[in-house]
């Protein structure tokens, strides 16, 4: 007929109503032809009902909420944006795409071939006289670049002094 723990099993099944229905009908027989069955779902039913009996849910006291409430008002909300956008960053984002934008212009305009057959407004300003390479040689390229890193470690150190002023502001503020 099975071990103990099989016998457990089952009657555990029989009693939460998770088994099938032939299997339902066949413990149920076996619980009213067998000593062994009989007595194990009457310690089982016991254990049970004392479980169900003894488990009761605590209620919080009726002060709870407003108490959870008091607490809550008395914290800081956080501004909702401004701490988490830097302008600055926004800024060189920015400031490098423009320039990107106008070194491609600049340079797409200096190498485009301009002595096409046209009547166009172009055409009549004749711009093969006008020498590109005097403008974009390798020193206007240094200084351009030498620019931009004076520009980026301007940008850095003002960054680096907003953090530590604020760093030092908090450590001021917890002291």
């Amino acid at each position: 007929m099975g071990t103990n723990e099989e016998i457990e099993m089952m009657l555990w099944e029989y009693m939460d109503g998770t088994c099938n229905e032939p299997d339902k009908q066949r413990i149920s027989v076996l619980i009213e032809q067998d000593e062994t069955w009989k007595a194990k779902y009457a310690e089982l039913s016991a254990f049970n009902a004392d479980l169900a009996n003894s488990l009761h849910l605590e209620q919080p006291s009726l002060r709870f909420s407003k108490n959870v409430m008091e607490a809550v008002a008395t914290v800081k909300i956080a501004p909702a944006t401004k701490m988490y956008i830097n302008k600055n960053i926004i800024r060189g984002i920015a400031a490098f795409f423009i320039l990107t934008v106008t070194t491609l212009l600049g340079y797409a305009l200096a190498t485009a071939d301009w002595s096409a057959n046209s009547t166009s407004v172009l055409s009549k300003l004749n711009l093969d006289k006008f020498d590109m390479s005097r403008v974009f040689n390798s020193t206007t390229f240094n200084l351009v670049i030498a620019v931009n890193v004076i520009i980026a470690l301007v940008l850095l150190d003002t960054m680096l002094r907003r953090k530590r002023n604020q760093h030092n502001t908090a450590n001021e503020q917890l002291s």
